[in-house]
Order: C-alpha cells, then structure tokens, then sequence
C-alpha cells in the first residue's frame, strides 16, 4: 500500500483511498491486519468524507493518557518516599532492638563487678596515678604507660602543617554499652565523633595489661603476618597449631606466587624469542 493512500476516519479506522466519487467523497477500504501482523485492505468498499492523515484521538483517550502518565509519575514518588519511610523505621527498629536487647541482658546477669570496674577505671582516668592503656583497632594493638605524652596523643588531635605542630581539638573518651550488656572505651579519629575509632582498655599494671593481651591474643581465630608482629612487639605466647596453620597457608601462598612468576618468566621469554624471529 503507498503510504499517500492511506487515510483515517474520524471514528479511527484505516482506510485505503481506492478512488474520487466526487470533490468531496472518497471511495475508501478499510484496512486490517492478519495473524501474521500483515496489514490488507479487506471487506466492502464504502465512501467517506473529510478523511485524517493521522488518527484522531477522542476527549476520553487524550485525557485517560494524561492520566496514565500523572499516575506513573505519583506512583514513583509515593514508591521513594515508602522506600525511605521503611528504611528509616528499620533503623529505627534495629536502634530500639539493641537497647532493649542490652536492657535484658542487663536486667538477667546485672554486672555489678564490669560496673564498679568501670567507675574505678573512670577514677584512676581522673587522678593521674601511673597506669597503662590498651588502644586497639582492626589494624593496631599498641600498649603504652598512661602518662602526660600518651594522654596527648590519644586524647589530643594535632595539625602538622608548614613543619609546625599545633593543637587542632580534643577527642571524647566514649564509653558504649554492647547489645550482649558489656560496656567498652571508645575512642573516634575527630571530636565530633566521626571517622573511625578505637577501642581503648585501661590497666593498674602492666602486668594486668599483659595478661589481658595475652587473653586476647588466644581468642584469634588464625594468626596472620600481623598477629606475629604482635606476639614478637608484646613477647607473647604463640599457639603452635595456629602457627603451623599460618606458615602452611603461607607457604601454599609463596609457592602459588612462585608459579604465576614463573608463567610471566616464560610469557616473556616467548614474546622475546617472537621478537628476535622476526
């Protein structure tokens, strides 16, 4: 069909134009389409008058699009501000949980003894008398006497720019309570709070402070180069079934590094050859 002949009635059927019955009326057929998606002109021919180049949308179908795409718009806005709504009542949730949860916990093994331990703690903090801190995080134990010059380092933060060191501001010793009713010293990177933090223990002794590095040292699930350096820094005990385990996975590692540089080794002895030959 020649797209000039192709026509539409105002109640919106396509139409062939087959000939003039007149300057007005046109003999028309109208077009449908087969199963295979094939559009033919079939049926009686008929005349019709004041034909479209294109369909004719009715009132009714102009306005249910404008409708369509007005919901489409309000259902993705109502959708976000579900998806917060629920986001923020999981939190929520998540915050209230672990209160109630270290209130329980509390309320069946009352703590007494980690309570007094941890106003007494908060009093040796205050009285200046010798002791030793413990300052940990996922990637640094240090263990060090408690006195004026580590105070400013763990305490106090410092800018260093233009070779001058100077006072920036003071971080909070925090202390937490856990979800299973422990509580625990924190301390962050900056004095809002933010940025990554440490743990932070306090000790009369160092000896108190040794045996309870020791203790933690022996809850590690595997050892790793880091572990070592700990255990060779503090004079720690190793645990041999651990150690054997680490140097295994070590040498399996070494040896597997070995291969891959071998491989590279005879990649580019080949592509040196292949160079020369040519």
């Amino acid at each position: 069909m020649e797209s000039n002949k192709i026509k539409y009635t105002k109640d919106g059927k396509k139409v062939v134009v087959i000939g003039d019955l007149n300057q007005t009326d046109k003999i028309v057929q109208e077009v449908f389409v087969t199963k295979d998606g094939d559009e033919i002109p079939q049926g009686e021919r008929f005349v019709e008058r004041n034909l479209l180049d294109e369909p004719a949308k009715s009132w009714k179908e102009s306005e249910l699009e404008k409708l369509e795409a007005k919901y489409e718009r309000d259902r993705k806005e109502w959708n976000s501000k579900i998806d917060k709504l629920n986001q923020e009542k999981r939190l929520a949730y998540d915050s209230l949980s672990a209160r109630v949860k270290w209130l329980r916990n509390m309320s069946k093994e009352p703590r007494q003894e980690e309570l007094k331990t941890v106003i007494n703690q908060i009093a040796d903090f205050l009285d200046g008398s010798n002791k030793y801190v413990f300052i940990s995080d996922y990637s640094d134990w240090r263990l060090e006497s408690f006195d004026k010059e580590s105070i400013d380092s763990l305490l106090d933060s410092y800018d260093g720019g233009y070779g001058r060191r100077r006072f920036n501001e003071m971080r909070l010793l925090s202390l937490y309570g856990r979800s299973d009713g422990s509580l625990v010293y924190k301390i962050n990177t900056y004095s809002d709070g933010s940025g990554s933090d440490k743990d932070v223990e306090f000790f009369k002794s160092k000896e108190d402070a040794m045996m309870y590095l020791q203790n933690r040292f022996d809850s590690l699930k595997e050892y790793s180069s880091y572990s070592i350096e700990i255990a060779e820094k503090y004079d720690l005990k190793l645990d041999e079934e651990k150690m054997e385990a680490y140097l295994n996975a070590r040498k399996e590692s070494i040896e597997k590094q070995l291969e891959e540089v071998e491989k590279r080794k005879i990649n580019l002895l080949n592509d040196l050859n292949s160079i020369s030959a040519i």
